[in-house]
């Protein structure tokens, strides 16, 4: 005990008080012992983006429609074979090139050359792909490929390139050598804008390759004819005379 006097203010009377108080101290705070057998739960990890983004389900409509299965097998064959005279047969007399009436010939001419023993030009190359895709009816009208039906879905984000294939390799570098990042199937990827293509090596199978975002935003690469712009090509068949024939090509404003 420790003896203080204090100063006790009555009224106007200033009065002191003598006596035996408690010493001052700290301050003590309880403290709640842990649960045995507990321990603390760590924080939830953050969330990682799928990636890619978005994928699309092929509908396989020729395996339902064998008039449509027909139809793309023989303008497969045809183009396998360079016969551009079985093209031409699946084709309309006239064509509507996105929004003008063009002659058959004026569309094969503008595609280059079909001739045995070369491979094939780009714009070849665009119908080979969009044919093994396969399509989508639409009110009567069959159009390949199938990603035309999707357009809603991508405009909402910013991927505009297409995967157009199966389990297609992504690689660290451009070469098919490279570390793999990941094989995806039929998904949107973003190209990485302000990096150019860079062209594959001597005599393997990718002849350039395009820049993308790739998981954690890393570039990557994937091969650029495994590829294509969800704005088009479309090609559209409809029936005509009793038969499905070419009438329409078109693409998407992005």
């Amino acid at each position: 005990m420790t003896t203080l006097a204090s100063r006790v203010v009555v009224g106007c009377a200033v009065v002191v008080v003598t006596g035996a108080f408690p010493a001052a101290g700290p301050a003590a705070i309880p403290v709640r012992p842990a649960a045995q057998g507990t321990t603390a739960t760590p924080a939830p990890a953050p969330t990682v983006p799928p990636w890619p983004a978005v994928t699309f389900a092929p509908p396989a409509i020729e395996q339902q429609r064998p008039e449509l299965r027909r139809l793309r097998d023989r303008l497969l064959a045809a183009i396998r074979d360079r016969r551009i005279d079985r093209v031409r047969a699946l084709m309309a007399p006239t064509v509507t090139d996105q929004t003008e009436q063009v002659p058959a010939d004026e569309i094969l001419a503008s595609f280059g050359p079909l001739e045995p023993g070369t491979s094939l030009p780009d714009e070849w190359q665009a119908l080979e792909q969009a044919l093994r895709l396969g399509g989508v009816l639409r009110k009567g009208v069959y159009v390949v490929p199938f990603i035309e039906r999707e357009e809603p879905a991508w405009r909402t984000g910013t991927a505009r390139l297409f995967v157009a294939g199966e389990n297609v390799e992504v690689h660290t570098e451009p070469e098919s050598t490279a570390p793999l990042v990941a094989r995806v199937s039929y998904a949107l990827l973003q190209e990485a804008v302000g990096a150019p293509t860079r062209p594959g090596a001597a005599g393997s199978a990718c002849p350039d390759w395009t820049p993308v975002i790739g998981p954690e935003r890393g570039l990557a690469w994937v091969c650029t004819t495994a590829t294509r712009p969800v704005s088009g090509l479309y090609y559209a068949f409809t029936r005509t005379g009793g038969a499905w024939k070419l009438t329409r090509i078109y693409s998407l404003s992005e």
